[in-house]
């Protein structure tokens, strides 16, 4: 199957129009033109993953977070980009638009957490759509913590009490943990997110809100399956490898 037409494919389940502003989803490196007949799958295009393509011959390194995000002038040899296109590998990423897609990365988020009557959930920012649900029956904050901890193989946990039990949940994949401020009014009781920073946290409880970071990493690496649905549909004779990619966040 040729690059572009993969491409194209994949933007009919995640739009790259969707995008967000300052993001950079789409094809990064590559030629339209190639054949693909080998992907591989991975959350990021380390050089560690990009080390696994070349060994393992693959055509195309499939990730959510781009491998380049920030505008660059120059390029040398140690850049990931710049030993993508010296190996011949192309780099295509789906991040925002996979985000708010359906069946996209909140959509499997939501599942896994335990949600039900899942709607789209932006709280004051329309630009961004994530996702909200209830839970069948109310649950104490830590038992469902707990509960989220299993369900996603969490390294860590982390999260504030606002002195509620958890029954509605917004939720947003990967940073999210300014959007607490959201919840201030609403009768939702609790924000599930992968990344939050101390004063989050300090102020979300504080407003009555609780507050979950379940991990960059864990909230959405999960979609990576989708992912392969998507490209055997595409192409059932393509072959779909995952990298040895791991949450780079370790706990003792």
């Amino acid at each position: 199957m040729k690059l572009i037409d993969l491409v194209n494919f994949l933007d009919g389940y995640a739009p790259f129009s969707d995008a967000l502003s300052f993001d950079n989803a789409g094809l990064l490196c590559g030629d339209p033109q190639k054949e693909i007949r080998k992907v591989l799958l991975s959350l990021d295009a380390t050089y560690s993953v990009i080390d696994q393509a070349v060994s393992v011959g693959a055509d195309l390194i499939l990730t959510h977070h781009p491998a380049l995000f920030a505008a660059q002038k120059t390029f040398s040899p140690d850049d990931r980009v710049y030993r993508l296109i010296e190996k011949g590998i192309a780099a295509l990423a789906l991040h925002t638009n996979l985000d708010v897609a359906r069946n996209g990365v909140n959509d499997h988020l939501a599942r896994a957490v335990g949600l039900a009557e899942v709607e789209d959930w932006c709280g004051n920012d329309p630009a961004f759509v994530s996702r909200k649900g209830v839970l069948p029956q109310e649950m104490p904050l830590t038992e469902y913590c707990a509960f989220v901890k299993k369900a996603l193989g969490c390294n860590c946990l982390r999260y504030a009490d606002g002195g509620r039990p958890v029954k509605k949940v917004a939720l947003c994949s990967g940073s999210g943990g300014d959007m607490w401020e959201f919840l201030i009014g609403t009768d939702i009781d609790t924000l599930l997110t992968g990344e939050a920073k101390y004063h989050h946290f300090l102020e979300a409880a504080q407003r009555g809100i609780n507050l979950i970071d379940a991990g960059h990493f864990s909230t959405e690496n999960l979609i990576l399956p989708q992912l392969e649905a998507w490209l055997s549909e595409a192409d059932p004779s393509l072959e779909i490898l995952y990298s040895d990619f791991s949450d780079p966040v370790k706990s003792l």
